[in-house]
């Protein structure tokens, strides 16, 4: 048991060490090669850490869709820091980016009521301006029953 929860993360760690260094999900060649573990190693960890909620893998595979806070696909939040361009899940993870890496960074997104462009600037871990709102439509406690439309 001790060995499984040592490759799993040590298979977490390779996920955001990955993304941090390149602005994209790794599959499970880039974790194979990174880990030095076979390909079917990594994809038992990564289905272990899906079914852990540790990450959130495309449905039917082991390609990883979110690494909270980051997204493996393109979504409406896109932040840009000095260290690099990440998409992130929501407007709460894009803040997490920011906190996680401890970066000054911008948040493009847009107002979903009224579609109008949004920009949100984090410097010295704060918001630069602190008019607007973050709706959520559902609460967290409920998050999970959906958690790539949430």
């Amino acid at each position: 048991m001790t060995e499984t929860l040592d490759q799993d993360s040590r298979v977490r760690l390779a996920v955001y060490g990955h993304f941090i260094d390149t602005g994209a999900r790794p599959g499970v060649e880039d974790l194979s090669q990174r880990l030095g573990l076979s390909p079917e190693a990594v994809e038992d960890s990564l289905r272990r850490l899906g079914s852990q909620r540790v990450l959130v893998l495309e449905e039917g595979s082991t390609d990883i869709r979110m690494a909270m806070p980051f997204s493996g696909v393109p979504t409406g939040f896109r932040v840009e820091t000095p260290l690099g361009g990440w998409w992130a899940n929501c407007a709460w993870d894009a803040l997490g980016i920011a906190a996680m890496l401890q970066v000054t960074a911008r948040v493009e997104t847009r107002c979903e009521d009224c579609g109008d462009a949004l920009t949100v600037r984090v410097e010295q871990g704060r918001l630069a301006r602190s008019e607007g709102v973050i709706h959520f439509a559902i609460p967290a406690a409920r998050w999970w029953e959906d958690i790539v439309f949430t």
